[in-house]
């Protein structure tokens, strides 16, 4: 390959990974804020205590659970009140030798693990308190005079910060749901662009695989965030039926764009068709790019939107009238406004809603209390991720101390960040975290080498914050890469330009002490490994694709069912890589494993390719007997990878008795079908 189109692909697949679409500006600038201000702040009162101010309120824009006032302020107000009272325990023990802040640190990092029982923003909210008691622990505390008291000045940023974001960065009732759905279609607007691009390779195919993988996440996530709304807001709010029917919309749209994907990726298509499916791909990519401004830019209100909503729609059918007539009339959108749809989404809201009387304040304790017994009585992955946390923790701050390595607060406040119940997800974030921290490190060297200016080093802290706070939904590296040099400026702001540079370095090294720490944990300590057999999900896989060809080659297939079909191959693809991933992190696997499994899903996304292709190109209420001869032939072979046959008697018999197709697309399949069982049965003598 050429090196400017392998240095294009591979752009392609990185920008796959590093979705900048939801990069949140908001986010970043609440963050930079408050941050900033604090900083501005000390450097006039010419108090360098007021760090602890600026660490307090980007920690408390981090813990912002981003829901109804209610929940920003248990969240933000829970963030500060238990990392305050946190860390003045850890420091009153600390003060006692280092066993008794030891056992702190541990008994801390234990409750913040097994917090993840009551959620993933519950868990979050605890783990950075336990940083932060992590960081406190080593400074002694002065209760007086004030402006010397480093806690009451943190708990102040904290503060600070949870004003500024229920005041002056007020969160629209409705905004998280219109940036959850606005997200969904800026996947939809790069699958589709994807889709669409003319000189498809393997490169192109992956990063598609993967941005739908990302489409069905954000969707995923966005029926979450809208399930999350206020009741009493929600039902009197025309605003939250068209979101519901945007995000149904999705669904469709994204069912629409896989299927032409498939046929622009075709070999088996015209170069007029494949010309003209790109265009309407293209087309359809800008369409949906300025949905998703049109959502991201709103104001909140409700007026226009439904006619908006329509207008987009009717350019979509046009679109869609422009496809292939087959495809055309096969992947209608469906229309949502009409009572039908509206109904269909009402009984969707009423299920997502259980008629459920609120509990009162002792019922709910109880019922907190109530979930924790059960964990605990039955030894839950929660559990043994609490004690992994707190065993983890323990001993990077008993190496800390012991080496008295400079700054080594970083590195137990590392380990407890990046710890994860699975191998896999604490693989991934100590790996991002350890390079983004180096990384990170190096650039706080590069700007305190060239600039010594304490007050343009506070405001470098503004864009350096937005950056951190407003990547961290695109990427936990990119998060970490300016997180590090935002600390270290706001640590050092008022300190000696020649220890800024060590500084910096220290605590980068730290980081990378700390995310290690965390992975030799993860693997020795309690490790979660989903028992997993390999053979039987990649089996259940190719069942699946099989079934939608074999639905495909019927004489007139329900176009509802098909794009079920479709839609079921396409998740049982995605899973498969998703969970050979997680096994090449998790367990050892020879090569010629790997090499198996990732032909297999391979085939199975060139199988559903093909299947496509001859759903929307046969002709209609028409079959013809080689389809019959071939789907008599495709059932057995999903006999042979059900484990209905016995591989070692029937595989070489079925490939012998394999059809003679005189169609390029059904030929294809043959031969596809048979490489996937030389690749799932390799031992046999296949011929």
């Amino acid at each position: 390959m050429p090196p400017l189109p392998l240095f294009a692909s591979t752009v392609r697949r990185w920008a796959a990974s590093y979705p900048l679409r939801n990069a949140s500006l908001s986010e970043g600038l609440r963050a930079a804020f408050g941050a900033g201000t604090m900083i501005l702040l000390g450097e006039w009162l010419h108090n360098p205590l007021f760090s602890w101010a600026a660490i307090g309120a980007f920690l408390t824009c981090l813990a912002d659970s981003a829901g109804s006032n209610r929940a920003r302020l248990a969240s933000m107000g829970g963030f500060a009140v238990a990392s305050t009272l946190g860390g003045m325990f850890a420091a009153t023990l600390s003060g006692a030798g280092m066993t008794a802040g030891l056992l702190a640190i541990m008994c801390i990092a234990c409750i913040a693990g097994f917090a993840r029982i009551y959620g993933a923003a519950t868990g979050l909210v605890l783990m950075l308190a336990a940083g932060v008691s992590a960081i406190l622990a080593d400074f002694p505390i002065v209760a007086l005079p004030l402006q010397q008291n480093h806690v009451l000045i943190y708990f102040s940023g904290c503060a600070w910060a949870t004003l500024l974001g229920l005041t002056v960065w007020r969160i629209h009732p409705f905004a998280p749901a219109r940036s959850a759905v606005a997200r969904v279609y800026g996947s939809l607007a790069e699958l589709a662009r994807l889709g669409g691009d003319t000189g498809q390779s393997g490169a192109t195919e992956e990063s598609a695989a993967q941005t739908r993988r990302h489409a069905r996440a954000d969707i995923a996530a966005a029926r979450a965030t809208l399930m999350a709304v206020a009741a009493d807001r929600a039902d009197a709010r025309q605003l939250y039926e068209n979101l519901l029917i945007k995000l149904a919309r999705a669904d469709s749209l994204l069912d629409c764009i896989t299927a032409l994907g498939d046929l622009n990726l075709s070999p088996y298509e015209s170069p007029d068709s494949r010309r003209r499916i790109s265009r309407i791909l293209k087309a359809m990519a800008l369409l949906l790019e300025e949905i998703q401004r049109g959502m991201a830019n709103a104001s909140g209100k409700d007026e226009g939107d439904s006619a908006e909503d329509a207008r987009a729609v009717l350019r979509l059918l046009q679109l869609v009238g422009r496809m292939p007539p087959k495809a055309a009339q096969l992947l209608q959108l469906p229309d949502l406004h009409d009572s039908n749809g509206l109904s269909v989404l009402a009984d969707w809201k009423r299920a997502a809603r259980p008629d459920v009387p609120p509990a009162s304040l002792k019922q709910g304790a109880m019922e907190l209390l109530r979930i924790a017994g059960l964990h605990l009585s039955a030894g839950s992955a929660e559990v043994r991720h609490g004690l992994r946390c707190a065993a983890a923790a323990g001993a990077v701050y008993l190496i800390v101390h012991v080496f008295d390595l400079p700054f080594g607060y970083w590195a137990t406040m590392a380990t407890m960040l990046v710890m994860q119940p699975s191998i896999a997800d604490s693989w991934t974030r100590s790996m991002e975290r350890a390079i983004g921290s180096v990384v990170g490190g190096l650039l706080a060297v590069v700007l305190c080498m060239f600039i010594h200016s304490p007050l343009v080093l506070a405001l470098l802290v503004f864009p350096l914050s937005a950056l951190s706070m407003g990547l961290r939904p695109v990427s936990y590296g990119l998060y970490a890469t300016f997180l590090t040099p935002v600390f270290v400026l706001i640590a050092d702001v008022a300190g000696d330009p020649q220890q800024q540079l060590s500084n910096a370095l220290l605590r980068a090294g730290n980081n990378v002490i700390g995310a290690v720490a965390a992975i030799a944990a993860t693997y020795l300590l309690w490790p979660r490994r989903q028992p997993v057999n390999l053979h039987r999900s990649l089996s259940d896989m190719i069942l699946v694709n099989l079934a939608y060809l074999r639905s495909a080659l019927q004489s007139a297939p329900d176009a509802g069912e098909m794009r079920t079909r479709r839609r079921e191959a396409c998740v049982a693809n995605i899973e498969s890589g998703l969970l050979l991933q997680r096994m090449l992190r998790e367990q050892g696997m020879n090569d010629r494993l790997i090499q198996r499994a990732r032909t297999s899903v391979a085939l199975s996304r060139r199988l559903a390719g093909a299947a496509t292709h001859i759903w929307l190109n046969a002709r209609m209420g028409e079959a013809d007997h080689t389809d019959a001869e071939l789907d008599r032939w495709l059932q057995r072979m999903s006999e042979l990878f059900g484990r209905r046959l016995t591989a070692a008697t029937s595989c070489t018999a079925l490939l012998q008795q394999r059809p003679a197709m005189h169609g390029p697309a059904q030929a294809d399949v043959v031969e596809t079908v048979c490489l996937l069982a030389a690749a799932m049965y390799p031992d046999l003598h296949l011929r």
